[in-house]
Protein backbone atom coordinates (compact mmCIF):
# COMPACT_ATOMS: atom_id res chain seq x y z
CA UNK A 1 0.00 0.00 0.00
CA UNK A 2 2.88 2.40 0.78
CA UNK A 3 4.43 1.72 -2.60
CA UNK A 4 1.07 2.40 -4.24
CA UNK A 5 0.68 5.72 -2.37
CA UNK A 6 4.23 6.74 -3.28
CA UNK A 7 3.62 5.92 -6.91
CA UNK A 8 0.36 7.84 -6.87
CA UNK A 9 2.12 10.85 -5.26
CA UNK A 10 4.84 10.86 -7.93
CA UNK A 11 2.23 10.58 -10.66
CA UNK A 12 0.18 13.37 -9.11
CA UNK A 13 3.21 15.65 -8.82
CA UNK A 14 4.06 15.07 -12.47
CA UNK A 15 0.51 15.90 -13.49
CA UNK A 16 0.50 19.04 -11.36
CA UNK A 17 3.73 20.24 -12.95
CA UNK A 18 2.39 19.46 -16.42
CA UNK A 19 -0.83 21.30 -15.73
CA UNK A 20 0.95 24.22 -14.22
CA UNK A 21 2.83 24.74 -17.47
CA UNK A 22 -0.42 25.72 -19.21
CA UNK A 23 -1.44 29.26 -18.10
CA UNK A 24 -5.17 29.91 -17.62
CA UNK A 25 -7.40 31.90 -15.26
CA UNK A 26 -8.42 30.39 -11.92
CA UNK A 27 -11.41 28.07 -12.19
CA UNK A 28 -10.90 27.24 -15.85
CA UNK A 29 -10.55 23.51 -16.68
CA UNK A 30 -7.56 22.41 -18.67
CA UNK A 31 -9.57 21.52 -21.78
CA UNK A 32 -10.86 25.14 -21.94
CA UNK A 33 -7.46 26.78 -21.48
CA UNK A 34 -7.17 27.79 -25.15
CA UNK A 35 -10.52 29.65 -24.93
CA UNK A 36 -9.07 31.98 -22.32
CA UNK A 37 -5.90 33.01 -24.21
CA UNK A 38 -5.66 36.86 -24.65
CA UNK A 39 -5.80 38.46 -28.08
CA UNK A 40 -2.88 40.44 -29.50
CA UNK A 41 -4.34 43.70 -28.21
CA UNK A 42 -4.69 42.15 -24.75
CA UNK A 43 -8.46 41.93 -25.09
CA UNK A 44 -10.76 38.96 -24.63
CA UNK A 45 -14.18 38.05 -26.09
CA UNK A 46 -16.92 36.58 -23.88
CA UNK A 47 -17.54 32.91 -24.74
CA UNK A 48 -21.04 33.72 -26.02
CA UNK A 49 -19.41 36.21 -28.43
CA UNK A 50 -21.61 39.13 -27.37
CA UNK A 51 -18.97 41.35 -25.78
CA UNK A 52 -15.25 42.16 -25.85
CA UNK A 53 -13.50 43.17 -22.63
CA UNK A 54 -9.95 43.81 -21.46
CA UNK A 55 -8.12 40.65 -20.51
CA UNK A 56 -7.39 42.14 -17.10
CA UNK A 57 -11.15 42.10 -16.38
CA UNK A 58 -11.17 38.31 -16.06
CA UNK A 59 -11.78 37.24 -12.46
CA UNK A 60 -11.92 40.87 -11.25
CA UNK A 61 -14.95 39.97 -9.13
CA UNK A 62 -17.28 41.90 -11.45
CA UNK A 63 -19.58 40.17 -13.92
CA UNK A 64 -19.02 41.72 -17.38
CA UNK A 65 -20.26 38.91 -19.65
CA UNK A 66 -23.93 37.93 -19.80
CA UNK A 67 -22.97 34.23 -19.77
CA UNK A 68 -20.71 34.70 -16.71
CA UNK A 69 -17.70 33.33 -18.59
CA UNK A 70 -15.42 36.20 -17.48
CA UNK A 71 -15.62 35.20 -13.80
CA UNK A 72 -14.78 31.45 -13.68
CA UNK A 73 -12.82 31.86 -10.43
CA UNK A 74 -15.11 34.17 -8.42
CA UNK A 75 -18.70 34.27 -7.28
CA UNK A 76 -19.48 37.50 -9.12
CA UNK A 77 -21.70 35.88 -11.78
CA UNK A 78 -24.75 33.85 -10.70
CA UNK A 79 -24.50 31.69 -13.83
CA UNK A 80 -20.76 31.14 -13.65
CA UNK A 81 -18.96 27.82 -13.11
CA UNK A 82 -15.83 27.04 -11.12
CA UNK A 83 -13.73 23.99 -11.98
CA UNK A 84 -12.08 22.01 -9.18
CA UNK A 85 -9.00 20.32 -10.62
CA UNK A 86 -8.93 17.81 -7.73
CA UNK A 87 -5.70 16.23 -8.94
CA UNK A 88 -5.53 12.67 -7.67
CA UNK A 89 -9.31 12.33 -7.60
CA UNK A 90 -12.02 13.55 -10.00
CA UNK A 91 -12.31 17.04 -11.51
CA UNK A 92 -15.59 18.70 -10.64
CA UNK A 93 -17.59 21.79 -11.72
CA UNK A 94 -19.28 23.93 -9.05
CA UNK A 95 -21.72 26.79 -9.21
CA UNK A 96 -19.65 29.98 -8.88
CA UNK A 97 -21.80 31.03 -5.92
CA UNK A 98 -19.99 28.34 -3.86
CA UNK A 99 -16.59 30.00 -4.35
CA UNK A 100 -15.23 31.59 -1.16
CA UNK A 101 -18.41 30.81 0.77
CA UNK A 102 -16.53 29.42 3.75
CA UNK A 103 -17.25 25.78 2.87
CA UNK A 104 -14.69 23.44 1.35
CA UNK A 105 -16.43 22.03 -1.71
CA UNK A 106 -13.37 20.96 -3.74
CA UNK A 107 -11.23 18.18 -2.23
CA UNK A 108 -8.13 20.23 -3.18
CA UNK A 109 -9.57 23.36 -1.43
CA UNK A 110 -9.16 25.49 -4.54
CA UNK A 111 -12.67 26.99 -4.19
CA UNK A 112 -11.63 28.81 -0.97
CA UNK A 113 -8.68 30.84 -2.20
CA UNK A 114 -9.38 34.37 -0.94
CA UNK A 115 -7.26 35.96 1.77
CA UNK A 116 -8.68 35.19 5.16
CA UNK A 117 -10.83 32.39 3.74
CA UNK A 118 -11.24 29.10 5.58
CA UNK A 119 -8.30 26.73 5.33
CA UNK A 120 -9.09 23.56 3.40
CA UNK A 121 -7.00 20.43 3.53
CA UNK A 122 -6.30 18.63 0.28
CA UNK A 123 -8.05 15.25 0.62
CA UNK A 124 -7.97 14.33 -3.05
CA UNK A 125 -5.26 11.68 -2.69
CA UNK A 126 -7.16 9.91 0.09
CA UNK A 127 -10.43 10.11 -1.81
CA UNK A 128 -8.65 8.86 -4.93
CA UNK A 129 -7.23 5.93 -2.99
CA UNK A 130 -10.65 5.01 -1.57
CA UNK A 131 -12.27 5.26 -4.96
CA UNK A 132 -9.53 3.21 -6.52
CA UNK A 133 -10.05 0.50 -3.91
CA UNK A 134 -13.78 0.48 -4.67
CA UNK A 135 -13.06 0.20 -8.36
CA UNK A 136 -10.61 -2.62 -7.76
CA UNK A 137 -13.13 -4.39 -5.55
CA UNK A 138 -15.83 -3.92 -8.18
CA UNK A 139 -13.44 -5.09 -10.89
CA UNK A 140 -12.64 -8.18 -8.84
CA UNK A 141 -16.36 -8.81 -8.35
CA UNK A 142 -16.95 -8.48 -12.07
CA UNK A 143 -14.01 -10.73 -12.83
CA UNK A 144 -15.24 -13.50 -10.56
CA UNK A 145 -18.84 -12.89 -11.58
CA UNK A 146 -17.87 -13.03 -15.25
CA UNK A 147 -16.54 -16.54 -14.72
CA UNK A 148 -19.95 -17.58 -13.38
CA UNK A 149 -21.62 -15.60 -16.12
CA UNK A 150 -19.71 -17.69 -18.63
CA UNK A 151 -21.26 -20.76 -16.99
CA UNK A 152 -24.70 -19.12 -17.31
CA UNK A 153 -24.05 -18.43 -20.99
CA UNK A 154 -22.93 -22.00 -21.62
CA UNK A 155 -25.96 -23.34 -19.78
CA UNK A 156 -28.29 -20.94 -21.61
CA UNK A 157 -26.92 -21.95 -25.00
CA UNK A 158 -27.21 -25.60 -24.07
CA UNK A 159 -30.81 -25.17 -22.87
CA UNK A 160 -31.73 -23.27 -26.03
CA UNK A 161 -30.16 -25.98 -28.18
CA UNK A 162 -32.03 -28.65 -26.19
CA UNK A 163 -35.29 -26.77 -26.63
CA UNK A 164 -34.73 -26.39 -30.35
CA UNK A 165 -34.04 -30.11 -30.61
CA UNK A 166 -37.05 -30.85 -28.44
CA UNK A 167 -39.26 -28.68 -30.66
CA UNK A 168 -38.20 -30.60 -33.76
CA UNK A 169 -38.99 -33.87 -31.98
CA UNK A 170 -42.38 -32.47 -30.92
CA UNK A 171 -43.18 -31.31 -34.45
CA UNK A 172 -42.46 -34.80 -35.78
CA UNK A 173 -44.44 -36.39 -32.96
CA UNK A 174 -47.33 -34.00 -33.55
CA UNK A 175 -47.45 -34.95 -37.23
CA UNK A 176 -47.52 -38.63 -36.28
CA UNK A 177 -50.10 -38.05 -33.58
CA UNK A 178 -52.34 -36.09 -35.96
CA UNK A 179 -52.32 -39.12 -38.26
CA UNK A 180 -53.22 -41.36 -35.30
CA UNK A 181 -55.96 -38.91 -34.31
CA UNK A 182 -57.41 -38.94 -37.85
CA UNK A 183 -57.35 -42.75 -37.85
CA UNK A 184 -59.05 -42.91 -34.44
CA UNK A 185 -61.63 -40.40 -35.59
CA UNK A 186 -62.49 -42.54 -38.61
CA UNK A 187 -62.77 -45.64 -36.42
CA UNK A 188 -64.97 -43.70 -34.03
CA UNK A 189 -67.20 -42.51 -36.85
CA UNK A 190 -67.66 -46.05 -38.18
CA UNK A 191 -68.22 -47.50 -34.71
CA UNK A 192 -70.77 -44.83 -33.86
CA UNK A 193 -72.61 -45.46 -37.14
CA UNK A 194 -72.84 -49.18 -36.34
CA UNK A 195 -73.85 -48.33 -32.79
CA UNK A 196 -76.58 -45.96 -33.97
CA UNK A 197 -77.94 -48.56 -36.37
CA UNK A 198 -77.96 -51.24 -33.66
CA UNK A 199 -79.59 -48.89 -31.17
CA UNK A 200 -82.30 -47.95 -33.66
CA UNK A 201 -82.99 -51.62 -34.33
CA UNK A 202 -83.03 -52.32 -30.60
CA UNK A 203 -85.42 -49.41 -29.99
CA UNK A 204 -87.72 -50.63 -32.77
CA UNK A 205 -87.75 -54.11 -31.29
CA UNK A 206 -88.28 -52.63 -27.85
CA UNK A 207 -91.22 -50.59 -29.12
CA UNK A 208 -92.75 -53.76 -30.57
CA UNK A 209 -92.22 -55.60 -27.28
CA UNK A 210 -93.67 -52.71 -25.35
CA UNK A 211 -96.70 -52.60 -27.66
CA UNK A 212 -97.20 -56.35 -27.28
CA UNK A 213 -96.84 -56.11 -23.52
CA UNK A 214 -99.29 -53.23 -23.43
CA UNK A 215 -101.75 -55.18 -25.58
CA UNK A 216 -101.40 -58.17 -23.30
CA UNK A 217 -101.91 -55.97 -20.26
CA UNK A 218 -105.01 -54.45 -21.84
CA UNK A 219 -106.28 -57.92 -22.68
CA UNK A 220 -105.74 -59.02 -19.10
CA UNK A 221 -107.47 -55.89 -17.88
CA UNK A 222 -110.42 -56.56 -20.23
CA UNK A 223 -110.60 -60.17 -19.06
CA UNK A 224 -110.53 -59.10 -15.46
CA UNK A 225 -113.20 -56.49 -16.12
CA UNK A 226 -115.35 -59.08 -17.90
CA UNK A 227 -115.02 -61.40 -14.92
CA UNK A 228 -116.12 -58.65 -12.56
CA UNK A 229 -119.08 -57.83 -14.82
CA UNK A 230 -120.08 -61.52 -15.07
CA UNK A 231 -119.92 -61.93 -11.30
CA UNK A 232 -122.02 -58.81 -10.80
CA UNK A 233 -124.60 -60.02 -13.31
CA UNK A 234 -124.65 -63.49 -11.71
CA UNK A 235 -125.35 -62.04 -8.25
CA UNK A 236 -128.10 -59.89 -9.73
CA UNK A 237 -129.77 -62.82 -11.54
CA UNK A 238 -129.41 -65.25 -8.57
CA UNK A 239 -132.49 -63.92 -6.81
CA UNK A 240 -132.80 -66.82 -4.34
CA UNK A 241 -129.06 -66.73 -3.59
CA UNK A 242 -128.67 -70.48 -3.98
CA UNK A 243 -125.50 -70.12 -6.08
CA UNK A 244 -127.21 -70.92 -9.37
CA UNK A 245 -128.96 -68.92 -12.06
CA UNK A 246 -132.11 -70.64 -13.20
CA UNK A 247 -134.50 -70.30 -16.17
CA UNK A 248 -137.13 -68.42 -14.20
CA UNK A 249 -134.51 -65.95 -12.89
CA UNK A 250 -133.54 -65.02 -16.44
CA UNK A 251 -137.12 -64.73 -17.71
CA UNK A 252 -137.63 -61.56 -15.65
CA UNK A 253 -134.93 -59.65 -17.61
CA UNK A 254 -136.75 -58.19 -20.65
CA UNK A 255 -133.45 -57.26 -22.30
CA UNK A 256 -133.11 -60.98 -23.05
CA UNK A 257 -136.29 -60.92 -25.20
CA UNK A 258 -134.51 -61.80 -28.40
CA UNK A 259 -137.60 -61.77 -30.68
CA UNK A 260 -138.98 -58.57 -29.10
CA UNK A 261 -142.46 -60.09 -28.47
CA UNK A 262 -142.70 -58.72 -24.95
CA UNK A 263 -141.86 -61.90 -23.02
CA UNK A 264 -138.73 -63.97 -22.38
CA UNK A 265 -139.68 -67.52 -23.23
CA UNK A 266 -138.23 -70.67 -21.67
CA UNK A 267 -136.46 -71.37 -24.92
CA UNK A 268 -134.89 -67.92 -24.91
CA UNK A 269 -133.78 -68.31 -21.27
CA UNK A 270 -132.35 -71.79 -21.94
CA UNK A 271 -130.35 -70.33 -24.88
CA UNK A 272 -128.50 -68.08 -22.45
CA UNK A 273 -128.05 -71.05 -20.04
CA UNK A 274 -126.53 -73.17 -22.80
CA UNK A 275 -129.73 -75.25 -22.92
CA UNK A 276 -129.50 -76.08 -19.24
CA UNK A 277 -132.03 -75.59 -16.43
CA UNK A 278 -129.56 -73.81 -14.20
CA UNK A 279 -125.89 -72.89 -14.15
CA UNK A 280 -123.23 -72.02 -11.53
CA UNK A 281 -120.93 -68.99 -11.51
CA UNK A 282 -118.00 -70.52 -13.40
CA UNK A 283 -120.23 -71.91 -16.10
CA UNK A 284 -122.16 -68.62 -16.21
CA UNK A 285 -118.85 -66.76 -16.81
CA UNK A 286 -117.75 -69.14 -19.57
CA UNK A 287 -121.06 -70.01 -21.26
CA UNK A 288 -123.73 -67.48 -20.38
CA UNK A 289 -122.06 -64.12 -20.03
CA UNK A 290 -120.50 -64.05 -23.54
CA UNK A 291 -124.09 -64.39 -24.87
CA UNK A 292 -125.75 -62.00 -22.40
CA UNK A 293 -123.17 -59.17 -22.51
CA UNK A 294 -123.69 -58.14 -26.18
CA UNK A 295 -127.47 -58.08 -25.64
CA UNK A 296 -126.98 -55.83 -22.55
CA UNK A 297 -124.56 -53.51 -24.37
CA UNK A 298 -126.93 -53.27 -27.36
CA UNK A 299 -129.78 -52.32 -25.06
CA UNK A 300 -127.67 -49.68 -23.35
CA UNK A 301 -126.48 -48.28 -26.66
CA UNK A 302 -122.84 -49.10 -25.89
CA UNK A 303 -122.62 -51.69 -28.65
CA UNK A 304 -124.08 -51.65 -32.13
CA UNK A 305 -123.93 -54.65 -34.42
CA UNK A 306 -122.06 -54.19 -37.70
CA UNK A 307 -124.10 -52.79 -40.63
CA UNK A 308 -125.05 -54.98 -43.51
CA UNK A 309 -123.66 -54.24 -46.95
CA UNK A 310 -125.48 -51.26 -48.49
CA UNK A 311 -127.06 -50.25 -45.21
CA UNK A 312 -126.70 -46.60 -44.18
CA UNK A 313 -126.85 -45.20 -40.64
CA UNK A 314 -129.98 -43.41 -39.62
CA UNK A 315 -129.68 -39.64 -40.08
CA UNK A 316 -131.37 -38.67 -36.86
CA UNK A 317 -129.62 -41.28 -34.74
CA UNK A 318 -126.62 -39.87 -33.00
CA UNK A 319 -123.44 -41.89 -32.99
CA UNK A 320 -122.91 -44.22 -30.12
CA UNK A 321 -119.81 -42.28 -29.14
CA UNK A 322 -121.73 -39.03 -28.88
CA UNK A 323 -124.85 -40.57 -27.35
CA UNK A 324 -123.27 -42.62 -24.61
CA UNK A 325 -119.75 -41.61 -23.53
CA UNK A 326 -117.36 -44.44 -23.01
CA UNK A 327 -116.92 -44.03 -19.29
CA UNK A 328 -114.16 -46.59 -19.16
CA UNK A 329 -112.23 -44.74 -21.88
CA UNK A 330 -112.67 -41.38 -20.16
CA UNK A 331 -111.52 -42.79 -16.86
CA UNK A 332 -108.48 -44.28 -18.54
CA UNK A 333 -107.71 -40.92 -20.18
CA UNK A 334 -108.06 -39.10 -16.90
CA UNK A 335 -105.89 -41.65 -15.20
CA UNK A 336 -103.32 -41.43 -17.97
CA UNK A 337 -103.36 -37.62 -17.76
CA UNK A 338 -102.96 -37.63 -14.01
CA UNK A 339 -100.26 -40.26 -14.24
CA UNK A 340 -98.48 -38.29 -16.96
CA UNK A 341 -98.31 -35.11 -14.89
CA UNK A 342 -97.17 -36.97 -11.79
CA UNK A 343 -94.67 -38.89 -13.86
CA UNK A 344 -93.38 -35.65 -15.35
CA UNK A 345 -93.03 -34.16 -11.88
CA UNK A 346 -91.14 -37.22 -10.73
CA UNK A 347 -88.93 -37.04 -13.82
CA UNK A 348 -88.08 -33.42 -13.09
CA UNK A 349 -87.24 -34.34 -9.52
CA UNK A 350 -85.18 -37.20 -10.81
CA UNK A 351 -83.23 -34.83 -13.04
CA UNK A 352 -82.65 -32.53 -10.13
CA UNK A 353 -81.40 -35.43 -8.05
CA UNK A 354 -79.11 -36.70 -10.79
CA UNK A 355 -76.28 -34.55 -9.44
CA UNK A 356 -76.56 -36.01 -5.94
CA UNK A 357 -73.92 -38.63 -6.62
CA UNK A 358 -73.29 -42.30 -7.14
CA UNK A 359 -75.62 -44.71 -5.41
CA UNK A 360 -78.62 -42.38 -5.08
CA UNK A 361 -82.20 -43.33 -5.81
CA UNK A 362 -82.05 -41.18 -8.93
CA UNK A 363 -79.19 -43.29 -10.28
CA UNK A 364 -81.02 -46.54 -9.54
CA UNK A 365 -84.11 -45.40 -11.45
CA UNK A 366 -82.05 -44.62 -14.58
CA UNK A 367 -80.61 -48.05 -15.27
CA UNK A 368 -79.14 -49.04 -18.60
CA UNK A 369 -81.53 -50.89 -20.91
CA UNK A 370 -81.09 -54.63 -21.13
CA UNK A 371 -79.40 -54.67 -24.52
CA UNK A 372 -79.03 -57.85 -26.46
CA UNK A 373 -75.41 -59.18 -26.71
CA UNK A 374 -74.81 -57.92 -30.24
CA UNK A 375 -76.05 -54.39 -29.45
CA UNK A 376 -74.01 -54.39 -26.23
CA UNK A 377 -70.93 -55.44 -28.20
CA UNK A 378 -71.37 -52.60 -30.70
CA UNK A 379 -71.93 -50.09 -27.88
CA UNK A 380 -68.74 -51.27 -26.17
CA UNK A 381 -66.82 -50.97 -29.44
CA UNK A 382 -68.14 -47.42 -29.94
CA UNK A 383 -67.18 -46.47 -26.37
CA UNK A 384 -63.68 -47.86 -26.90
CA UNK A 385 -63.39 -45.91 -30.15
CA UNK A 386 -64.54 -42.70 -28.45
CA UNK A 387 -62.06 -43.20 -25.60
CA UNK A 388 -59.24 -43.90 -28.04
CA UNK A 389 -60.08 -40.76 -30.03
CA UNK A 390 -60.22 -38.66 -26.83
CA UNK A 391 -56.82 -39.96 -25.79
CA UNK A 392 -55.37 -39.12 -29.22
CA UNK A 393 -56.88 -35.63 -29.01
CA UNK A 394 -55.43 -35.16 -25.51
CA UNK A 395 -51.95 -36.16 -26.68
CA UNK A 396 -52.12 -33.60 -29.53
CA UNK A 397 -53.19 -30.89 -27.05
CA UNK A 398 -50.31 -31.79 -24.72
CA UNK A 399 -47.82 -31.56 -27.59
CA UNK A 400 -49.27 -28.20 -28.69
CA UNK A 401 -49.01 -26.90 -25.11
CA UNK A 402 -45.34 -27.87 -24.88
CA UNK A 403 -44.59 -26.32 -28.29
CA UNK A 404 -46.26 -23.06 -27.21
CA UNK A 405 -44.19 -23.09 -24.01
CA UNK A 406 -40.99 -23.49 -26.02
CA UNK A 407 -42.03 -20.73 -28.43
CA UNK A 408 -42.79 -18.46 -25.47
CA UNK A 409 -39.25 -18.97 -24.16
CA UNK A 410 -37.75 -18.51 -27.63
CA UNK A 411 -39.51 -15.16 -28.03
CA UNK A 412 -37.91 -13.68 -24.89
CA UNK A 413 -34.73 -11.61 -24.95
CA UNK A 414 -32.26 -13.22 -22.55
CA UNK A 415 -29.51 -10.67 -23.12
CA UNK A 416 -26.12 -10.99 -24.79
CA UNK A 417 -25.16 -14.62 -25.40
CA UNK A 418 -28.29 -15.81 -23.53
CA UNK A 419 -26.66 -14.79 -20.22
CA UNK A 420 -30.01 -14.41 -18.40
CA UNK A 421 -31.53 -17.59 -19.90
CA UNK A 422 -30.81 -19.68 -16.80
CA UNK A 423 -32.93 -17.34 -14.62
CA UNK A 424 -36.15 -18.14 -16.47
CA UNK A 425 -38.19 -20.62 -14.49
CA UNK A 426 -36.49 -19.76 -11.17
CA UNK A 427 -38.03 -17.76 -8.30
CA UNK A 428 -36.33 -15.82 -5.48
CA UNK A 429 -37.66 -14.43 -2.18
CA UNK A 430 -36.83 -11.39 -0.09
CA UNK A 431 -38.28 -10.67 3.36
CA UNK A 432 -38.64 -7.43 5.23
CA UNK A 433 -40.52 -6.76 8.47
CA UNK A 434 -43.95 -7.00 6.87
CA UNK A 435 -43.84 -8.81 3.54
CA UNK A 436 -42.26 -11.60 1.57
CA UNK A 437 -41.42 -10.39 -1.94
CA UNK A 438 -40.89 -12.86 -4.77
CA UNK A 439 -39.31 -12.37 -8.17
CA UNK A 440 -39.59 -14.95 -10.93
CA UNK A 441 -37.44 -13.37 -13.68
CA UNK A 442 -39.17 -13.14 -17.06
CA UNK A 443 -42.48 -14.13 -15.41
CA UNK A 444 -43.83 -12.12 -12.46
CA UNK A 445 -43.17 -10.20 -9.23
CA UNK A 446 -45.38 -10.79 -6.18
CA UNK A 447 -45.91 -9.73 -2.58
CA UNK A 448 -47.34 -11.66 0.38
CA UNK A 449 -47.82 -10.78 4.02
CA UNK A 450 -45.51 -12.63 6.42
CA UNK A 451 -48.57 -13.32 8.56
CA UNK A 452 -50.37 -15.20 5.78
CA UNK A 453 -53.08 -14.24 3.32
CA UNK A 454 -53.29 -14.20 -0.47
CA UNK A 455 -50.42 -13.38 -2.80
CA UNK A 456 -50.59 -10.03 -4.60
CA UNK A 457 -49.20 -9.70 -8.12
CA UNK A 458 -46.92 -6.68 -8.45
CA UNK A 459 -46.54 -7.10 -12.20
CA UNK A 460 -45.93 -9.55 -15.02
CA UNK A 461 -42.86 -9.45 -17.20
CA UNK A 462 -43.14 -6.99 -20.05
CA UNK A 463 -39.70 -6.03 -21.43
CA UNK A 464 -36.20 -4.64 -20.87
CA UNK A 465 -36.44 -0.86 -20.52
CA UNK A 466 -32.84 0.41 -20.68
CA UNK A 467 -31.07 1.56 -23.85
CA UNK A 468 -27.67 1.25 -25.46
CA UNK A 469 -24.90 -0.40 -23.48
CA UNK A 470 -27.15 -0.47 -20.42
CA UNK A 471 -30.08 -2.12 -22.15
CA UNK A 472 -29.93 -5.20 -19.96
CA UNK A 473 -29.86 -3.44 -16.60
CA UNK A 474 -33.59 -2.99 -15.96
CA UNK A 475 -36.80 -4.91 -16.59
CA UNK A 476 -40.38 -3.75 -16.33
CA UNK A 477 -43.16 -5.89 -14.82
CA UNK A 478 -46.61 -4.40 -15.50
CA UNK A 479 -50.34 -5.20 -15.27
CA UNK A 480 -50.22 -6.23 -11.61
CA UNK A 481 -53.13 -6.25 -9.18
CA UNK A 482 -54.95 -2.92 -8.95
CA UNK A 483 -54.38 -0.80 -5.85
CA UNK A 484 -57.39 0.33 -3.85
CA UNK A 485 -58.64 3.43 -5.68
CA UNK A 486 -55.34 3.50 -7.51
CA UNK A 487 -53.49 2.24 -10.59
CA UNK A 488 -52.37 -1.28 -11.34
CA UNK A 489 -49.21 -2.28 -9.54
CA UNK A 490 -45.94 -2.34 -11.50
CA UNK A 491 -42.32 -3.19 -10.75
CA UNK A 492 -38.91 -2.14 -12.04
CA UNK A 493 -36.21 -4.75 -11.48
CA UNK A 494 -32.62 -3.51 -11.62
CA UNK A 495 -29.94 -6.14 -12.23
CA UNK A 496 -26.51 -5.72 -10.66
CA UNK A 497 -23.39 -7.84 -10.70
CA UNK A 498 -23.22 -10.38 -7.87
CA UNK A 499 -21.78 -13.82 -7.24
CA UNK A 500 -25.18 -15.25 -6.30
CA UNK A 501 -28.72 -14.86 -7.59
CA UNK A 502 -30.58 -12.90 -4.90
CA UNK A 503 -32.85 -9.93 -4.21
CA UNK A 504 -30.94 -7.40 -2.12
CA UNK A 505 -33.66 -4.77 -1.61
CA UNK A 506 -37.28 -3.92 -2.40
CA UNK A 507 -38.67 -0.38 -2.15
CA UNK A 508 -41.86 1.41 -3.08
CA UNK A 509 -40.67 4.86 -4.27
CA UNK A 510 -44.16 5.76 -5.47
CA UNK A 511 -47.58 4.41 -4.61
CA UNK A 512 -48.11 1.02 -6.22
CA UNK A 513 -44.74 1.26 -8.00
CA UNK A 514 -42.03 -1.08 -6.71
CA UNK A 515 -38.30 -1.30 -7.25
CA UNK A 516 -36.34 -4.56 -6.92
CA UNK A 517 -32.55 -4.73 -6.80
CA UNK A 518 -31.43 -8.16 -7.99
CA UNK A 519 -27.83 -9.39 -7.97
CA UNK A 520 -26.78 -12.08 -10.41
CA UNK A 521 -23.60 -13.24 -12.19
CA UNK A 522 -25.53 -12.74 -15.44
CA UNK A 523 -25.14 -8.97 -14.94
CA UNK A 524 -21.35 -9.13 -14.47
CA UNK A 525 -19.46 -7.58 -17.38
CA UNK A 526 -15.76 -8.20 -17.97
CA UNK A 527 -15.44 -4.68 -19.44
CA UNK A 528 -15.17 -3.16 -15.94
CA UNK A 529 -12.23 -5.44 -15.15
CA UNK A 530 -10.64 -4.61 -18.49
CA UNK A 531 -10.92 -0.84 -17.91
CA UNK A 532 -9.43 -1.11 -14.42
CA UNK A 533 -6.51 -3.18 -15.67
CA UNK A 534 -5.87 -0.60 -18.39
CA UNK A 535 -5.69 2.15 -15.74
CA UNK A 536 -3.36 0.00 -13.65
CA UNK A 537 -1.08 -0.45 -16.64
CA UNK A 538 -1.04 3.31 -17.18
Amino acid sequence: MKNFSLLLLVLTTSVVLAVADIPRPRGVPLFKASLYAPRSDNSWVCLDGTKTIRYTQLNDDYCDCADGSDEPGTSACVNGQFNCENIGYRAEDLRSSLVNDGVCDCCDGSDEWADGAVHCENTCLELGRIEEEKKRSLADLHERGSAKRAEFIARGKQMRAERETRRKVLEQRRSEQEAVKAEKEELKRNAEAAEAEALELFREQQREKDAAAAEEARSQDDSQTTRYEAEAAFVKYDANKDGFVEITELMVDMTLDRDRNGIVTVEEAKYFLDERDRIDLDSFYVLSWPRIKPIKMLAEGIFKPPMQEGEEPEQNEPSNKEEVPDQETEEESENEGAYGEEDLYEDEEGEGEADVGVGTVADETHTEPDYDPETKRLIDLANEARNAFSEAEQRVREIDHEIRDIDDHESKDYGPSEAFFALDGECFDYEDREYVYTLCPFERATQKSRHGGPETTLGRYEQWISDGDKKYEKQKYAQGAACWNGPQRSTITEFKCGLENRITSVTEPSRCEYNYIFETPAACDGAATHDTRQRDEL
